[in-house]
């Protein structure tokens, strides 16, 4: 690669791109979100509120809707992201750890995806995408309605419109030796995305209530303080190898079976019996995934990493296996210490007599560790020793100091130090909050004021490189002595935080110059602003699955054109779109009165529909925002009571007068 294509990756795959035109829908859709939802409550304050910030939100709008965004890329730069876009020679991905960015040959990529497919518990689906994903979804719609749930309105919350197939991608292991990858499936809008969501929300207290169990890195040190050391301990970390992928899932489901029905909390969390939830959990748990080069598999064993039940799964069935063979008064090797995150387990074990550990040619922290791995030949743990008292977990550098431990912050030696850049498209205090919760992370960690220095003035440097202006970063460094001692005694005296308070949100995308001065006047009201999340260089670069048939796309709003006038019909839609444009050829097969495009056909006889040159004008998930947009959009074009410029009937959902003075600008994005 050039070096100019480096320095572009350098930036980081998170890097946001600023938008090319202020996004006027955006703001108008997500004002009208955030005052619909006060003004459903009926309260006279609230609306009075509602209509407060629409006032607000109108007079920014108007300044600020023909404002010249300069771009964060240079001509250079934006040439470079062309080339490599379009590049189909080459992939590119993130790292497993450490925040790199990988570039792979396509081919040497796409040997990788197969040996992990090779390696892994998958075997070639039989049948096509269309009938596995209607069979999932039907075993999940029978489910649900033999747990009582027979209206579509209360099993909506638990389904998926128009699902997906789940894609797997893999992350490029830089860390280990020919840098193989690390399966990863996203099933994102698969079937089961959000009945997996619903069962982790009900599994999750039990798999927090393994004795091994710490919440972060925090919750550890203060439970190192409790530890009595002596001179006869050592310190050692055991990993499991390919956690996830390894649980032996038949036995995990059992395990959770026991776990639910010894659960006395169960009921205040769900009112499902436990055999309806271990049902949904086997449904959930069939896992269907596309690669990259179209090929469809099933995993047969394990759980899938991306997949949002499999953590909690791993975790159950892992405060099982402690239980069963590290905690048990039946086991004759007892570490004074075990705590687990996941995979990563922190131990503290007797050394015991060296010299029968001499002639024995082992000690007993490796013949408990060969005892592990005899237990489930699924489960395999590998372990590392102390060096010069010295241990790294997770993210803490340990050290043991006669009967106590010393801490700092760790970082592996492949970590890049890469942040958002100063130049990404994201708020300021969004960038300055990065660097605030690392120097936070800092004071907390590091126990010698002589590496709590080491540490900020790392980050000086690694923010100064990643392009912070030295004064911000060095103002804020300096200040952040005072910040943590008035956090430590607000935390003694159990006060609360200025930033506590309940906000009411805008969820729009960040606008430089706009935002800012916006997000100051919403405050005033109780308003918080929310980063809609924009184009990145990985959402631009990483084409980790098959690209989308146009017919296909979901989510999205659309204008259908009349070959023979200028008349349109703009609709949305949560379908694939193929699937909406079969129901309105229905309903003028059908001549449904209610149809736009039928009544539109039936006073125009002989004109056509262009059926194929459909236009996508917008994309957006989340069903009202999409129906706020779509009557944008319809009021744009005709803003009349009578449409006679567009084949539509109505309106769609109201949306304030006020916004009809944009309707010229909005004509504009169409017309783009």
């Amino acid at each position: 690669m050039s070096e100019k294509e480096i320095e572009l990756l350098s930036l980081g795959l998170k890097f946001g791109l600023t938008p090319k035109k202020f996004p006027l829908v955006e703001y108008i859709s997500a004002t009208e979100m955030l005052c619909k939802s006060l003004e459903q409550t009926d309260q006279p304050d609230a609306i009075e509120k509602a209509q407060a910030i629409r006032n607000l939100m109108l007079s920014h709008i108007r300044k600020g809707f023909k404002m010249t965004i300069k771009s964060n890329l240079s001509a250079e730069e934006k040439e470079i992201l062309r080339e490599l876009k379009n590049d189909e020679s080459i992939i590119i991905c993130s790292a497993d750890k450490g925040k790199a960015v990988v570039v792979e040959d396509t081919e040497t990529y796409m040997s990788k995806v197969q040996q992990q497919i090779n390696e892994g518990d998958y075997e070639l689906a039989k049948g096509n995408e269309k009938t596995l994903l209607r069979k999932i979804h039907l075993k999940l719609v029978a489910q649900l309605k033999s747990m009582g749930l027979t209206e579509f309105k209360d099993r909506r919350p638990f389904l998926v419109t128009a699902p997906v197939m789940a894609n797997m991608y893999i992350l490029i292991k830089v860390h280990k030796k020919n840098f193989p990858g690390r399966a990863v499936v996203s099933q994102i809008d698969d079937p089961t995305y959000n009945i997996c969501k619903e069962l982790t929300r009900i599994l999750k207290p039990i798999s927090e209530a393994g004795k091994s169990f710490i919440k972060n890195t925090y919750a550890l040190k203060e439970m190192l303080k409790d530890v009595n050391l002596d001179e006869d301990c050592l310190m050692a970390s055991l990993d499991i190898v390919g956690l996830y992928p390894s649980i032996p899932l038949q036995k995990a489901l059992q395990v959770i079976r026991q776990k639910l029905e010894a659960d006395d909390t169960l009921s205040s969390r769900t009112d499902w019996n436990v055999d309806d939830i271990m049902k949904l959990l086997e449904i959930s748990m069939e896992t269907y995934f596309k690669t990259l080069d179209g090929k469809i598999w099933v995993q047969v064993d394990g759980c899938p990493i991306g997949k949002s039940i499999s953590g909690e799964i791993a975790e159950i069935y892992m405060n099982w296996f402690e239980e069963t063979y590290v905690f048990n008064e039946t086991n004759d090797f007892k570490p004074i210490f075990w705590k687990r995150m996941r995979d990563d387990i922190l131990l503290i074990w007797k050394k015991g007599d060296l010299e029968e550990n001499r002639k024995l040619g082992s000690d007993d922290l490796d013949r408990f560790l060969w005892k592990l791995n005899c237990f489930e030949k699924r489960i395999e743990f590998t372990l590392e020793r102390e060096k010069d008292g010295v241990l790294p977990f997770l993210d803490l550098l340990i050290r043991r100091e006669k009967d106590s431990f010393i801490t700092r912050v760790y970082r592996k030696e492949t970590h890049t130090q890469k942040y958002i850049h100063w130049r990404s498209n994201h708020s300021r205090a969004v960038k300055l909050g990065v660097l605030k919760g690392l120097i936070h992370r800092a004071h907390l960690l590091c126990d010698l004021k002589e590496d709590l220095l080491d540490e900020l003035n790392l980050l000086r440097d690694v923010f100064v490189s990643n392009g912070y202006p030295y004064k911000l970063v060095n103002k804020t460094v300096n200040e952040s002595w005072s910040v943590e001692l008035k956090k430590c005694i607000s935390e003694e005296f159990g006060e609360k935080s200025e930033n506590d308070e309940y906000f009411e949100v805008l969820h729009a995308p960040y606008v430089r110059g706009f935002t800012e001065r916006l997000q100051k006047e919403l405050n005033k009201f109780g308003v918080g602003f929310v980063m809609k999340k924009g184009t990145t260089l990985a959402s631009v670069l990483c084409k980790l699955k098959q690209k989308t048939e146009k017919e296909d796309r979901k989510d999205v709003d659309y204008i259908i054109n009349c070959k023979s006038c200028e008349m349109k019909y703009i609709g949305e839609t949560g379908q694939q779109f193929r699937a909406r444009k079969e129901q309105h050829k229905r309903d003028v097969k059908n001549k449904v009165s209610t149809n736009g495009i039928y009544n539109h056909l039936k006073h125009n006889k002989k004109h056509q529909i262009d059926w194929d040159g459909a236009v996508f004008i917008d994309r957006e998930s989340h069903f009202m925002r999409r129906k706020i947009k779509e009557s944008i959009y319809i009021n744009a074009l005709d803003a009349s009571d009578k449409h006679t410029k567009i084949m539509n009937l109505e309106k769609g959902v109201y949306t304030n007068p006020c916004w009809n003075e944009f309707n010229s600008e909005v004509r504009k994005i169409l017309k783009r």
